[in-house]
Order: structure tokens, then sequence, then C-alpha cells
């Protein structure tokens, strides 16, 4: 849902935004009806490969980056260049855990909530698959981090169901990561979320032109929205909404802590009902969990519908970019 709230507002300025907005929110991608973009179908790869691997790291690699090149082939409009690169090097031979580039975006990050959930209770089993989900697309370390505080939090609402402390927000942080550009997108996470003004969180240059896909952007803007409204799913989404930018993988970020403290029943109904998206509509969604929870895999195959799906949703991606040429939108 943060995924397919955010979409039609990715990559405009928060004073643009600001301009458009009309609260509360609803889907409004395709009259009044919403989709999903490459967050979700991530998300959607990550619990096939969870299903499928069992608690075998490598194997989870491996089929994770097959589902990743069985979607390049579908078209996809969402695809980032980070990991459009690391999926031509998989075609070109080159091994899961080595193809990933050196990039500090926030893919990784996106895709790792799911692993946090599942693995809760064993935390090497967890950064082993966090990182084997990781090094398929982003070999920077700093894409890494992220990717890692992101499976923690969601671990621990896992198994606490309760939001932490600040102490226990920050040492979930700090042991993430290291160094001094780590540290301080620690240091602008915690501000924002101990004096309840999100845009703390922020860069000056997110400030000015909306949170980037620099996952050290990402990860402190996501992780406030969601601590700073914690409980309120809606909250959570319009707060990461009007701050413009990546608005699509940082609502999915932090929407997936948001859905892990708030469940099902905190998601708006008027958004599930209103997710038109196929084949990763709510209702195969809702079956993937399901077999996730028991380890079966019925519905844990990749679809090919995604392909005239890809080419439709790229239409309207056009579509939508053509209108924000018209003065006034």
């Amino acid at each position: 849902m943060g995924d397919s709230i955010g979409l039609p507002y990715e990559g405009l300025a928060p004073k643009r935004i600001a301009r458009r907005l009309k609260l509360p929110l609803e889907h409004h991608l395709v009259f009044g009806r919403g989709m999903v973009s490459d967050d979700t179908d991530h998300t959607v790869f990550v619990a096939q490969a969870l299903i499928e691997a069992g608690d075998d790291a490598e194997k989870f690699g491996r089929v994770l980056a097959n589902r990743l090149k069985c979607w390049l082939l579908c078209c996809p409009a969402g695809c980032g260049l980070a990991t459009l690169r690391s999926i031509v090097r998989l075609y070109c031979g080159v091994p899961s855990s080595r193809s990933g580039v050196v990039s500090a975006g926030n893919g990784a990050a996106m895709r790792s909530a799911l692993i946090g959930v599942v693995h809760a209770e064993n935390a090497d089993v967890r950064a082993k698959f966090v990182e084997a989900s990781s090094q398929i697309t982003h070999r920077d370390p700093r894409a890494l981090f992220g990717a890692k505080a992101v499976a923690e939090l969601a671990a621990f609402l896992t198994l606490h169901q309760v939001r932490p402390s600040l102490a226990q927000l920050e040492q979930i942080l700090r042991k993430s990561g290291n160094g001094p550009d780590w540290d301080e997108a620690v240091h602008r996470t915690l501000a924002a979320c101990e004096s309840g003004h999100l845009d703390l969180a922020l860069t000056d240059r997110g400030r000015q032109k909306g949170v980037s896909g620099y996952v050290l952007e990402t990860i402190p803007a996501a992780v406030a929205a969601w601590f700073i409204h914690f409980g309120d799913f809606r909250a959570t989404i319009e707060a990461v909404v009007r701050l413009g930018g990546d608005t699509d993988t940082v609502g999915s970020i932090a929407g997936s802590l948001a859905g892990i403290s708030c469940g099902r029943a905190g998601i708006p109904e008027t958004w599930l009902s209103r997710l038109i998206d196929r084949p990763h509509g709510v209702a195969y969604l809702s079956r993937l969990a399901a077999e996730l929870a028991i380890g079966s895999s019925g519905v844990a195959k990749f679809s090919w519908a995604l392909l005239p799906r890809g080419v439709v949703f790229t239409a309207i991606v056009l579509f939508h970019g053509f209108l924000r040429l018209i003065p006034g939108r």
C-alpha cells in the first residue's frame, strides 16, 4: 500500500506535492484505482524465494536472482539503474553473490523487511539472508547497512509488537552499520524521532527536492515516519508522500514497518479494495503470505502475466509523465 499510494507522486518536489495534495489520500493512478511498482514485485519475489529456499541463504539468493532475471523480461517500468545493471550481469553469467554493482541505492533496503519477519528469531540466519538479497544488486556497504536496519527493525516488531524506545532504536540502527555517513544518518533519524518533526530526518537537498533513492536519505525518512506515527498506517504513508521524491520506495519501507505494527486491520479498507493490480494484487498477496506462513509453495511461482501487465503499466506511467508537463499540474 505504501508503494501504491506513493507511486503517483514519485519524483515530485515537496512544494509541488503540497499544491496538488488532497487529504485524506486515496488511490488515483487509474480512475480512482491503484497499481503497484517494482517495490511490491520485489517483495513478492523475496516471499517466493523464502518459500523455495527454506533456511538455505545461498539458494535463496539464487532463486531471487532468477526471479529478477525473469522480471526484467517483462518490461518493468520501475527498474532502477543499479538493479538493471546487476540483472544484465546475471545474464552474463556473474553469480548472484557477485552481481551487485557499486551503488548506495535503496533497493536492497526495500527488499529486507520480509526477511526480518520470517527470520525474526535467528539473527545469524537473518543476516545471511539480508546479505544474500543485497549483494544481488548492491555492493556498496551503505546499501547493506540500510537493508540490515530495516530487517532488524522488522524482526524487533515481529517479536515484541511494540514501538522501540529511542535507546532501543539507536542500538538497532548503530549495530546495523558504521562509518561517518551512517552515523550522520542515524543522528538525523533519532533527532526526528525524538522531536516528532519529520523534517529533521531530511538532508538540505531532501527538504528542497524530496527524499532521493540514496539509502542514507531513504532510511531516516522512512524510519522516522513510521516511528512518529506508530500504529497509524494512513498517517505514516501520508507523511511520506508529503516529503516528495522517491515516494513509492520510501512509502514501501515505511509501510512495511507500519504494516507489521498495525496489521492488515490497520490499513484503510478503501486502499485495499481499490488496488486493481494483477497478478500481484491483494488476493494473490494474501495467498502468498498464507503459504509463506506454512511453508507451502502452491503460489510461489513466477507469473508471466507480468509481461502484459508491464506494457500496460508503462503506458500509464508515460501518460502521467505527460500530464506533469501541463503547467499548473
